[in-house]
């Protein structure tokens, strides 16, 4: 008995943030706690239809040169960078991309093409 693989050629970005970078918003509470750039950015690709979001966290890491930031269990640290990884058909993603420009201006972001793999019937 053979196991029969169906592939789907799809598209993975990845975009890197910095944990503390915040979105200003319109309502009084936002403006006095501001919602994280990066879970705005995930409830943005829920609205939009993406296949899957998912947020990565580091314990280390270093952008652009700049210098090594580690975690501190006892008090965080706003500059350790954060990976918003985005999985969909790459239409949908240049999209998402374009539509969000603003916030992702001077930010990481790679795109890689992947297959998807399910079990045909």
């Amino acid at each position: 008995m053979e196991n029969k693989i169906r592939t789907t050629t799809l598209g993975k970005l990845r975009i890197f943030l910095k944990s503390g970078e915040t979105v200003k918003g319109n309502r009084f509470i936002r403006r006095m706690f501001p919602q994280s750039k990066y879970r705005n950015l995930l409830n943005e690709a829920k609205n939009a239809g993406i296949r899957n979001a998912h947020i990565y966290y580091t314990h280390a890491a270093y952008e652009r040169g700049g210098a090594v930031q580690h975690h501190h269990d006892e008090h965080g640290n706003e500059g350790l960078t954060v990976c918003l990884e985005l999985v969909d058909e790459k239409d949908i993603l240049k999209a998402f991309f374009s539509q969000h420009k603003d916030m992702l201006k001077d930010k990481t972001v790679i795109y890689k093409e992947v297959e998807m793999w399910e079990y045909a019937d």
